[in-house]
């Protein structure tokens, strides 16, 4: 059997137990190899944002390789809802959006794009699926279950937060995937970004105090990470990433928004490094 894992969507939360898992179980493990443009170019409807083409790609690659099983992450971990961010399909379902979208792909086995003891059991669920012999799972487990620990906070390879005066969120799937906007990230430079330097749980936490009556854990930890690097003294102005395909995300944005301190601006995926840039002057000064 020939297990595929993605690059994109948030795998540094969560491949490192599946990966130890799967290797001790003796299965093949597929990575995708392709240049990261390439995944950009997935064919898709127009109504697919970049984050979701990339998850598109890297499955069409791993499928011409014969994947039998793609291990799909849930950054909702389980949680339903179709307020703010909800009313996006790939933000509120991300397998549904897939299965429809590429109705044959291979199998997509779901995970919590988190560790907890609780993936054990969908390990073994897993497991009895691709090895059926209870012994080996058992001790695959065993051998895998030290990657179980909480995910720190995510930093940008090369960044001086501490002097940075543009604090930048989105949803943590964009957020944590700085290929999709290196332009943007070069043209910032001279002012300095600053990520939120909290545990996806604390932002969660931070965003539910905010009152805003979201429901999705991608959305808390946006507007929790926004909160927090509001009200951190070097930063200027929060800059947010939305993707233009989901007009929601202007709307949670705004809501973030009126919650802040400090001014936001909101930088489309489809805006220029140039008119970001003009609409954060007097910002630096």
């Amino acid at each position: 059997m020939k297990v595929g894992l993605l690059d994109t969507w948030l795998p540094r939360r969560y491949r490192s137990f599946w990966e130890a898992f799967l290797r001790a179980l003796g299965v093949t493990l597929l990575f995708p190899e392709e240049p990261f443009e390439a995944a950009l170019k997935a064919p898709a409807p127009e109504w697919v944002s970049l984050p979701l083409r990339a998850v598109l790609g890297r499955i069409d690659e791993l499928k011409a390789r014969d994947a039998d099983v793609i291990l799909l992450p849930d950054a909702q971990l389980g949680v339903e809802g179709e307020r703010g961010g909800g009313q996006c399909p790939w933000v509120r379902d991300l397998q549904s959006t897939v299965e429809s979208l590429r109705p044959a792909s291979p199998k997509l086995f779901v995970v919590p794009a988190a560790l907890d003891q609780h993936v054990l059991g969908l390990a073994a669920r897993l497991g009895s699926e691709l090895v059926r012999n209870p012994q080996e799972i058992r001790l695959a487990l065993e051998r895998s279950r030290a990657q179980i620990k909480p995910c720190g906070p995510y930093g940008l390879p090369g960044s001086d937060a501490g002097a940075a005066s543009v604090g930048l969120v989105g949803e943590p799937y964009l957020i944590e995937e700085p290929r999709l906007y290196q332009g943007l990230l070069e043209a910032l430079d001279p002012y300095g970004v600053a990520l939120a330097d909290r545990a996806p749980e604390e932002l969660r936490r931070e965003g539910e105090r905010l009152g805003l009556r979201l429901v999705l854990p991608s959305d808390l930890e946006w507007a929790g990470a926004a909160h927090y690097l509001a009200r951190r003294a070097s930063v200027k102005v929060v800059l947010s990433l939305v993707e233009p395909e989901c007009e929601a995300m202007g709307r949670v944005a705004g809501w973030i928004a009126g919650k802040l301190p400090k001014p936001m601006i909101v930088h489309r995926l489809d805006d220029s490094p140039e008119q970001t840039l003009a609409a954060l002057e007097g910002y630096n000064s």
